[in-house]
């Protein structure tokens, strides 16, 4: 009797009144005691409001529902479909609402509700792989802040792959502890990228050869130190990325033995030649010029680069270097200036003249990374 008088009211009464109505309503629910008729009956009110044409009054069984697991489940799963305002309570809440509909609505649902969608805690993998997949910026910047949920390394490289352009993902992804290095070196190639593209716009015409080579020689020497950080097994996955998107260049290895970064050449010559690591740093150390070339020349390094590699090479071994090791800028510099002396009668005789201009560079980047681990030596002593 009473839910049929509120239903008789309800069809007469102002949205705002309603909408508070059918609040109490929807708490009589879940605390009042009822008979099993009258819960029948209750819920069967709520079900009918929920075709009522003011927003506010299905609002506010959401608002009720949206924490609560004793709430009737096929009136929270309506709800879930509803408008965006009406669904954001249930849809960042609801604990009835199942992984399979959450998947749906990613899909199918605006913004907010995928920005909803992405707040929920202990959002699961499936669920954060559809967002991955197909949400906005804005959802996957929220997906990416929720500590809670659980975003596998294949969503963060899609994530990568659709948003590397877009500065909020960027710098969330960026900072993401544990992200792994492949993911961390497309977004460096993409941030690259974008510079170039933007100082494009800037100048109105080609970029100056000048500008492009600096911000080429940034990413590489940025790539060097990521795969300086990793792990061995980390290194050989992003040597792998690296070939498998053209970047494996001898201007890259070049710069990882310009850099002492011995482990990082002798983990790229194992990629390209196919041998085991250790048995190129072993013949990288040890093995004779015939042997040496042979290893070279298996990589399908470029013929005028091989002098040069073994150049270097024997500068490294002749400080009695490993190459399963990175070695202190002291060693480096020296080893650097060894090299770009014996390249100087090279240079003379023509077609590494490129090569040349790069051990140039490479000499004196040494040379500063050697003095700035002085000065940080001598402060840290004085302080």
């Amino acid at each position: 009797m009473i839910i049929r008088q509120f239903l008789s009211w309800a069809g007469t009464a102002a949205p705002a009144e309603r909408a508070e109505a059918t609040a109490a309503l929807a708490r009589a629910f879940l605390h009042s005691p009822m008979s099993e008729a009258e819960r029948g009956d209750c819920q069967a009110a709520l079900t009918y409001l929920l075709d009522d044409p003011a927003p506010e009054v299905r609002f506010a069984l959401a608002d009720v529902f949206a924490r609560r697991e004793d709430a009737p489940r096929p009136v929270v799963l309506a709800l879930a479909r509803d408008t965006a305002l009406v669904a954001a309570p249930i849809l960042e809440f609801s604990p009835l609402v199942p992984d399979c509909d959450l998947i749906d609505l990613a899909a199918e649902g605006s913004d907010a509700v995928q920005c909803a969608i992405a707040r929920r805690r202990n959002l699961s993998a499936p669920v954060a792989a559809a967002l991955a997949e197909v949400a906005a910026p804005e959802a996957c910047a929220v997906l990416l802040d929720n500590p809670d949920a659980v975003i596998v390394s294949f969503s963060l490289s899609r994530l990568a792959e659709r948003f590397a352009d877009d500065a909020a993902v960027r710098s969330r992804l960026l900072a993401r502890p544990g992200l792994p290095l492949t993911i961390r070196h497309t977004l460096l190639t993409a941030l690259t990228d974008g510079l170039k593209a933007q100082a494009l716009v800037l100048a109105g015409e080609a970029l100056p050869e000048s500008a492009e080579t600096y911000l080429e020689e940034a990413r590489e020497r940025a790539t060097v130190v990521l795969a300086a950080g990793a792990t061995d097994a980390e290194l050989g996955g992003l040597v792998e990325h690296l070939r498998a998107r053209g970047q494996l260049t001898a201007q890259l290895m070049l710069r990882a033995a310009g850099m002492g970064r011995l482990r990082v050449l002798s983990a790229c010559l194992s990629a390209l030649c196919g041998q085991p690591q250790a048995r190129v740093a072993d013949l990288l150390a040890t093995g004779r010029a015939g042997a040496l070339r042979s290893l070279l020349m298996a990589t399908g390094l470029p013929q005028r680069t091989v002098a040069v590699f073994q150049l270097m090479v024997e500068a490294y071994r002749a400080a009695d270097c490993s190459f399963l090791q990175d070695q202190p800028p002291a060693t480096t510099r020296a080893v650097m200036e060894e090299v770009s002396a014996g390249l100087e009668e090279m240079a003379v005789s023509g077609g590494v003249e490129d090569v040349f201009a790069l051990m140039r560079v490479l000499v004196l980047e040494a040379a500063r990374e050697e003095a700035r681990l002085l000065v940080n030596t001598e402060l840290l002593a004085a302080a």
